[in-house]
């Protein structure tokens, strides 16, 4: 199928599964169609006012209908007979007369079918199982699909199926209309009316199609955000975009940790009237930066459409600019290489004034090495660190979006299998964060739970999608596999034990093999804040060091490739004490070593003296790392033992083992 189906129709289409699956009318029907287009506020209070009832009453009639009634094949014997009418009772005085069965022939013309059928699979990436659906409600598919061939046009939109359903009404459907003393014709003029006017209010350019879209239509007919929580971001945005000037914000953090969703959080609470009063009309636009300067290659193409987005926010003084990967602006647009015509710089004089508000969003790396090397930029920014949540506030923060996967999938999860997902994705997903990790892995697992034929997510459900990681794991040598348990609870033994690194807790150990490393201590931010003194870098670099150690002191084996990453992260850190921190008496305390064009302070000499301090901090904290795990031998041993056989340690099952053996030093001493 050339055509393409908007987000709201493809929504339209899971709404109508749900609405399948909660009645079972035997088919997918233009009726089940009519409830999820009643969704749509412009449709509801268009048919609403196009008939003598209440739109409480239709709607309450037609769920009344989905309940009640079956929708089957006309044509097959034993449906030939005019079914029976009772009274629909309402509470008000006006009464109508509806059919119990709504009857529609079940679609029987192949072109129909397979129309309709690639609709469900462009909406759902699969046909569902083969949903059963009405030949009435395939040509209205149909219909609208044709509109859109013959109009030139791309995509199908909400729009074009509420019209063609109008203009292709079933014998049953229009019983109904006639019932609720509905004007099928009055009804069209009214929503063409709504639809022109919401399409007049707030006109995007042209030249900006494909570069620009309005956040606030995901959200008209789902008052839901997906996201919970975040009320803390959200109410520091709200209070920096109330200011007089420089109103903008960029959200910083690391990829997965909801920046996007704080954005989608506030066009929700905009469009449902829960943000602060002087905000309720406001839309919110999303940029896309690759697209704004695709096929821009002449000098003043792209400086034309930076200047058009201007306009369009000088226009309206109830916009707020969405840019995500807002690191991408620096250099955006320009010809040559250096060249200060870019998108940055276009944007800058708005940014400065009070004429717009941009949120943008990138992760702490991208900020670093753009808006860190562009001061006049950063300076028009009010920068918000979002955080990754803790494992026990993922939860929570995922409700909503665990109850629309449900819906969308038709399979149920319980807060158990969530908690055991959270552990599992943590794991396996290490290099990501949460709560895009767990959602990820939640999705997936209702996914295999469907093609199972469950209707709920079980241990099965989840853990097949790691079989290869635990097959890789048994077919590790004995060997490997100690070396790697060392290795790993060499760093949870340190960590444990050190009265510096209080800022996190080990949450889990795992030497199953994931994407990119053997084994792993999966650890969480805690409340407690440290003093980042010289003890505490010290510290973290014995940190990084003791997995290694741990492999030599209790294995005697021979350095091997797998402490790469800890000995990197160990060198730099050692590094910048010295040359950063002024933390190396022989270099001067109370100055730091630059090496730029400006200070080329870090001479050979200097850079000699560097190498022998960075190695003397780098064999301090070895011999830290070295006496703690010597100290602990006893509960390293036991650790290790419970690590081989398991492959995974949860923080519950680390704290007991922990605890346990703590007791017996205490009676020990």
């Amino acid at each position: 199928m050339g055509i393409k189906l908007t987000t709201e129709v493809k929504e339209v289409i899971h709404q109508m599964i749900a609405i399948t699956k909660e009645f079972e009318p035997g088919m997918m029907n233009t009726l089940v169609l009519f409830d999820a287009l009643l969704l749509n506020r412009l449709f509801a209070t268009s048919m609403e006012v196009s008939s003598s009832c209440k739109l409480e009453l239709i709607s309450d009639d037609v769920q009344r209908i989905l309940r009640n009634g079956y929708c089957e094949d006309a044509n097959e014997e034993g449906n030939k007979t005019e079914k029976n009418s009772t009274d629909a009772v309402f509470p008000s005085e006006h009464e109508t007369k509806t059919t119990e069965n709504f009857i529609e022939s079940k679609a029987y013309q192949e072109d129909d079918v397979h129309i309709f059928t690639s609709c469900i699979v462009d909406a759902c990436g699969t046909n569902c199982g083969g949903i059963d659906f009405s030949q009435d409600l395939a040509d209205v598919f149909n219909y609208a699909i044709q509109i859109v061939t013959e109009e030139k046009r791309e995509w199908v939109t909400f729009k074009d199926i509420a019209i063609s359903f109008s203009e292709n009404l079933s014998k049953a459907m229009m019983e109904l209309l006639v019932e609720w003393d509905t004007d099928i014709s009055e009804f069209q003029k009214n929503y063409n009316e709504a639809t022109s006017n919401m399409e007049q209010e707030f006109y995007i350019p042209t030249s900006l199609t494909g570069c620009v879209t309005i956040l606030n239509s995901k959200f008209i007919d789902n008052p839901n955000c997906e996201i919970l929580g975040r009320d803390a971001e959200c109410e520091e945005i709200w209070r920096n975009m109330m200011k007089k000037t420089k109103r903008n914000v960029i959200l910083v953090g690391k990829p997965g940790v909801g920046k996007s969703s704080i954005v989608y959080k506030l066009t929700s609470d905009i469009v449902n009237q829960r943000c602060p009063e002087m905000f309720n009309d406001f839309i919110v636009l999303s940029l896309d930066v690759n697209n704004i300067i695709s096929g821009t290659t002449l000098r003043g193409q792209a400086e034309e459409r930076f200047q058009d987005l201007i306009e369009l926010m000088k226009k309206h003084n109830n916009v707020i600019l969405f840019i995500d990967e807002i690191h991408m602006i620096v250099g955006a647009g320009a010809v040559s290489h250096g060249e200060k015509q870019d998108l940055s710089n276009a944007l800058k004089p708005i940014l400065a004034g009070d004429d717009a508000i941009v949120i943008g969003a990138t992760t702490d790396e991208e900020y670093a090495q753009t808006f860190g090397m562009e001061g006049a930029l950063r300076r028009r920014f009010k920068t918000i660190t979002v955080r990754e949540p803790r494992t026990t506030e993922v939860y929570d923060m995922l409700k909503e979006s665990i109850r629309q996967l449900e819906e969308f999938h038709g399979v149920r999860i319980s807060k158990k299998m969530v908690e055991m997902i959270i552990f599992y994705s943590s794991c396996f997903n290490y290099n990501t964060s949460n709560p895009d990790r767990t959602k990820d892995l939640i999705d997936v697992s209702m996914v295999t739970a469907r093609m199972s034929g469950k209707d709920r997510v079980d241990r099965e459900s989840i853990m097949k999608n790691f079989g290869a990681n635990f097959e890789e794991f048994r077919n590790m040598s004995e060997e490997m596999v100690r070396s790697t348990a060392y290795h790993e609870v060499g760093h949870f033994i340190f960590q444990r034990f050190s009265d510096k690194l209080i800022d996190r807790k080990a949450i889990a150990i795992s030497i199953v093999p994931a994407e990119g490393y053997l084994g792993l201590t999966v650890t969480d931010a805690t409340d407690k804040t440290v003093n980042k003194d010289k003890s505490y870098f010290t510290d973290l670099i014995a940190d990084l060091l003791a997995g290694r150690i741990a492999e030599k002191l209790f294995m005697k084996s021979e350095n091997n490739a797998g402490a790469e990453s800890d000995l990197e992260k160990a060198t730099k850190i050692a590094f910048k004490m010295v040359t950063k921190y002024g933390m190396a008496s022989r270099l001067g305390e109370n100055q730091s070593y630059l090496n730029d064009k400006d200070y080329q302070m870090q001479t050979p000499a200097v850079t000699e003296i560097v190498n022998r301090e960075v190695q003397k901090i780098l064999e301090e904290a070895a011999k830290k790392a070295t006496l703690v795990l010597d100290e602990h031998q006893e509960v390293v041993e036991e650790l290790v033992n419970e690590l081989t056989k398991k492959g995974m340690l949860s923080g519950k099952e680390l704290n007991s083992i922990i605890e346990l053996y703590e007791q017996k030093q205490a009676v020990t001493v």
